[in-house]
């Protein structure tokens, strides 16, 4: 599996580079989710407040998610409960699109990625 040597080779790494590659990481996934706040369409401002960083089990890494719970809203046809994050970033048959999350994270992909090598050039540097 990929994924597994890529958490062997992380757990190989020194502590230091660890650490400022965690730093780097959440600092930058702060800033992603602070963006797609500010990118989402408000009406009642729930969308914009699901906008959350959560940790996974993996040390480093971290996922901007939005929706959920609070944009969730009872019966929606035969699939059952209808999460208005999806609605409002795709759209619907009677609502355009209003896409906010992917074109926010797809613009900031580069300087994202950049951010984090830089981080850890800097470790690899002193």
């Amino acid at each position: 599996m990929p994924n597994d040597d890529f958490n062997r080779q992380i757990s190989q790494l020194p502590f230091k580079l660890k650490r400022q590659l965690a730093t780097a990481i959440a600092q930058e996934a702060d800033r992603l989710a602070q963006a797609i706040k500010n990118a989402a369409p408000v009406r009642t401002g729930k969308l914009r407040d699901s906008v959350k960083v959560r940790r996974t089990k993996r040390d480093l890494t971290l996922e901007v998610t939005a929706g959920g719970e609070s944009t969730t809203h009872g019966e929606c046809g035969p699939h059952g409960e209808a999460d208005y994050a999806l609605f409002t970033e795709y759209g619907t048959r009677k609502t355009s699109a209003q896409p906010f999350f992917y074109p926010t994270a797809r613009a900031m992909q580069a300087d994202i990625n950049s951010n984090i090598a830089k981080a850890v050039q800097d470790v690899l540097n002193d």
